[in-house]
């Protein structure tokens, strides 16, 4: 340790990160979901509010069948409740959008 004037930090206790990070957690995950949520029920409304299949383009069908395939082969395990599901999943509802989206941009 360094002697001299410099003043001690001030650590906080276990104590005291005990009783502020569950319901820290608890306020976090609820803004994630609830994000996720809005997000999607966007994508979903761009899609009940889009063109039907044949007005869409041959690249816009395919994109559409690519994206249907990943959300059916997706592989979580919420049980484990690891990041790694929570990052699939945001990454897929980021897809959807930007594709739902980009494909309602006319």
């Amino acid at each position: 340790m360094a002697s001299g004037n410099s003043s001690p930090r001030l650590i906080p206790t276990p104590a005291s990160c005990e009783r502020r990070s569950p319901s820290e957690l608890r306020a976090t995950l609820r803004a994630y979901s609830a994000r996720l949520e809005i997000s999607l029920a966007q994508t979903t409304a761009v899609v009940a509010n889009s063109k039907s299949a044949d007005e869409l383009l041959r690249d816009e069908l395919h994109k559409i069948r690519d994206l249907t395939q990943i959300v059916r082969n997706r592989k979580l395990k919420p049980e484990k409740g690891r990041r790694k599901d929570l990052r699939k999943l945001d990454c897929l509802i980021e897809d959807l959008n930007s594709a739902a989206l980009n494909g309602h941009a006319d």
